[in-house]
This record gives C-alpha cells, structure tokens and sequence, in this order.
C-alpha cells in the first residue's frame, strides 16, 4: 500500500492568517506564550488558544509549562525550513519600517537571514572559506577552518544528520543565505562577541558598531552599504 504524506491537510494550517503570524513570531527560537502569540496576531486569547491547540496537535508546535504559563515554540527546524520556504514563493508586500529591519538582518530560527546574511555567504563563497558540494550542502576549506579558529569557532561534530552547511533560500532576498549547524554556532558567536543584538519583540537584529568594523574584517564586506530597497 502507498504512504503519501497529506500535504493538503497541513498547508490548510499554514493558510490561516492569524496561524502563520502566529508560526512566523516563532521563527526567532524563543518561546512565547499564548497572550503574546494572540497579540502579535492580532486576535482574541480565546481564538489564539484554538489555533494553538490546532498547532499543537499537528506536531507543527511544541508546549511546555514554565510556571503559570504555557510557552509555545516550533516543533523542529523542518517546521521553520518550511515556513520560510513559504515565503520564498510568496508574493511580497509593501515593507513597512519594521519590515525593513526584518529584510535587512533577522533570525531564520538558529541561523542569520536577510541582505546581511546572503553577502555574507556570498563572502564565504567567493574566499574560497566554503566550497559547494553539489547544490544543498557545502564543505568548509582548510582556509576556512583556519579561518574559523581566528573567531573562536571550533567545527561542529558530525553525529547528527544536519548538514553542516547549506543554503537556505531567502524570502526577501530570493538568494541563498547559510544554514546548517555552522550558520547556527556563527550566529551564536555574533551575539555573544557583540557583533548582533536582538531587538525585542522582533526577529530583527541590530548590527552594532563594532559588528560593522569585524564583518567588514573578517569578510571584507561593508554591511553599511544597505541596499536602496532597505533605506528608510
């Protein structure tokens, strides 16, 4: 007998506008919990609780109890791969302010996204750091392993299935940005180095004075140089 996955049936979840505000607030890894997901989707608590139930049960979020409240995340990283692979295809919408932070550097769950991101990969590319090992995965170089020990990034074990480096289509950009355990722990080193900030109640991040001197150091890219569509 013939197993197919019921695509139809999870796309409707998708559909749903308030459900997809509620899954794309959920990109940037943090939990959060019913009251913000409704705010942020601009609904009721109660209609909020019923998608999230809906959600829950498809296995497309994952719940835990932290003291009084329910906090909601995604279910996996496929769950993001396939939110933002959505939005890849889909028609895009006049940006609004906050929506040109969001294109200019953000969150995609564990790894970088935006313009800043895709020069960034592109970077790694073109130093010959990353090499392309058909189109879904890349291997890192001995350049690029040598690289990485100057910022303090050790290369990711390989017991698990993720890849350790791919590209990942960006929706704003329509080109590749890194995913990948590597994109993961470079993203980590950009908070923790000071080169990124998270900005609240937002996947977009802010690129720091001294984010712009060391990605333009180690990558000889000037992120100031944002693109006419970014301008405010």
């Amino acid at each position: 007998m013939a197993v197919e996955p019921d695509i139809a049936r999870t796309a409707a979840l998708f559909g749903d506008p308030a459900r997809a505000a509620m899954l794309t607030a959920l990109l940037d890894q943090r939990p959060r919990s019913a009251g913000e997901l409704a705010f942020l989707a601009n609904i009721s608590p109660q209609t909020a609780s019923f998608h999230l139930a809906k959600l829950t049960s498809a296995e497309l979020l994952a719940a835990e109890r932290k003291g009084r409240n329910q906090l909601y995340r995604l279910a996996s990283q496929a769950v993001a791969t396939a939110i933002e692979s959505l939005a890849a295809v889909s028609p895009m919408c006049t940006r609004s302010e906050p929506m040109q932070g969001i294109a200019l550097a953000r969150t995609c769950y564990d790894h970088l996204a935006g313009s800043t991101a895709v020069m960034l990969h592109d970077a790694l590319l073109e130093s010959g750091r990353l090499a392309r090992m058909g189109e879904k995965e890349y291997s890192i170089t001995v350049k690029g392993s040598d690289w990485l020990s100057t910022i303090g990034v050790s290369l990711p074990g390989t017991a698990t299935r993720s890849p350790l480096a791919r590209p990942c289509l960006d929706w704003t950009e329509r080109r590749p940005h890194l995913a990948g355990r590597l994109a993961a722990r470079l993203l980590n080193v950009y908070f923790e180095q000071g080169w990124l900030v998270r900005i609240r109640d937002t996947r977009a991040v802010r690129i720091t004075d001294r984010g712009y001197r060391e990605f333009e150091r180690h990558y000889r890219v000037n992120l100031r140089m944002v693109p006419p569509c970014l301008r405010p």
